[in-house]
């Protein structure tokens, strides 16, 4: 946590229930939702306070107890489905957010490559748990480094070379926030989700969520971001929790509650 740029961050806690003014009008079809009573206070120092915030077509940066980690950087790589193929119309293309290495805003960035386990299907580490990785060669990075594939030669003769998932950085930085010390909050996040997002968005942000899931959070909220994330993220009131409409909490509850079995928290609404 010494990385942490210090900014305010928002309290964003989950309570036991939410008042009749603040539930879309109404109800959401096949929702499930989670009463939770928590022990702890909104104003209580201890807490950890934990968000993973999404700026669309740019970075994932995760805010916890008063500041946020320095941004992961990424690009989206589609793989379009065959239209040759018998279920085209069914099909989704295949999209992957991988990790840029990004020199300053302005620099677009490099791909980041990774050692890839086909046996067991996850990132390969060193002994102090991070990802063996480095930017590409080329153009934004599009080929692989000499490096890796010197390190995947010597040591990993059966490793495969990929793309960095973007979504395992950030669970990996995440359970490592989690578990670092015992916080009350600890089982909670908020996922804050940019202004603009549709279906095809949600179903794409689906494998960050699973991955929230799997970091061991039990209690996962979404919201939205009210303004410009880069300039206002230091303010507080910025984000809102669930400050959506009847037909977006339904999309939100399809393409990311449902599928992963995940229940819908209860929120009320923080008056700033």
């Amino acid at each position: 946590m010494n990385r942490i740029i210090l900014f305010a961050i928002i309290t964003i806690l989950a309570v036991s229930n939410t008042s009749a003014k603040e539930r879309p009008k109404g109800s959401i079809k096949g929702a499930v939702f989670e009463k939770v009573q928590v022990s702890f206070k909104k104003s209580d120092s201890s807490l950890l306070h934990l968000a993973v915030a999404v700026k669309k077509d740019s970075f994932f940066v995760i805010g916890a107890r008063g500041g946020f980690m320095p941004n992961t950087y990424y690009t989206v790589l589609k793989e379009l489905v065959d239209p040759s193929s018998d279920d085209f119309l069914k099909k989704k293309p295949n999209v992957d957010y991988v990790a840029i290495q990004k020199e300053s805003e302005e620099d677009p960035g490099k791909i980041i490559w990774g050692l890839y386990s086909d046996s067991n299907k996850e990132y390969i580490t060193d002994s102090s748990g991070a990802f063996i990785a480095f930017p590409g060669e080329g153009r934004r990075g599009a080929k692989p480094s000499d490096s890796i594939k010197a390190i995947r030669d010597k040591d990993y003769p059966n490793a495969r070379i990929k793309p960095l998932s973007a979504f395992n950085v950030i669970a990996k930085d995440l359970a490592t926030v989690r578990t670092r010390f015992e916080f009350p909050d600890k089982d909670w996040i908020v996922l804050i989700l940019e202004d603009g997002f549709n279906k095809d968005y949600l179903y794409e942000l689906r494998s960050l969520m699973r991955a929230i899931k799997t970091a061991g959070f039990k209690h996962i909220q979404v919201g939205r971001n009210l303004g410009n994330l880069d300039t206002a993220r230091s303010v507080i009131g910025t984000y809102r929790l669930y400050d959506f409409k009847k037909k977006e909490l339904q999309d939100l509850y399809d393409e990311l509650y449902r599928p992963l079995n995940l229940k819908m928290p209860k929120i009320q609404i923080p008056n700033y």
